[in-house]
């Protein structure tokens, strides 16, 4: 199924600048949804960050892609990785951790809501 047809399927409209296959430009979000995040932690296996996306808009969003970047301290960039949060309706706030294994030295991260769907 085509992203046009499940975005139609759920009530979403399509963004005006559509980048490809399940990716969105971070400005077309749909309005309502507010993304925080944690402090980077490390274990021997990798990093993690938490991530939470809150639904304040009107429709249930059946899939959200949390993106994030990691960093070193030099800010050397060391990865990418997401999550995906599913069935988040209206007025609730889906929650997960972006891993990236290997990543011991990271320090910071970025991250992003890539795909609404």
């Amino acid at each position: 199924m085509k992203f046009a047809s499940v975005c139609a399927a759920v009530g979403l409209a399509l963004p005006l600048a559509f980048a490809g296959p399940g990716v969105l430009p971070a400005s077309a979000a749909p309005a309502g949804l507010t993304l925080t995040t944690g402090s980077v932690i490390t274990d021997p296996t990798g990093a993690f960050i938490s991530v939470q996306v809150a639904n304040g808009g009107t429709l249930m969003l059946s899939q959200i892609v949390v993106t994030c970047d990691f960093f070193s301290k030099s800010k050397k960039k060391l990865g990418t990785s997401s999550t995906t949060l599913f069935s988040t309706f209206p007025g609730l706030t889906g929650a997960d951790q972006v891993r990236l294994m290997g990543a011991t030295s990271a320090t910071s991260a970025t991250c992003a809501i890539t795909s609404p769907n």
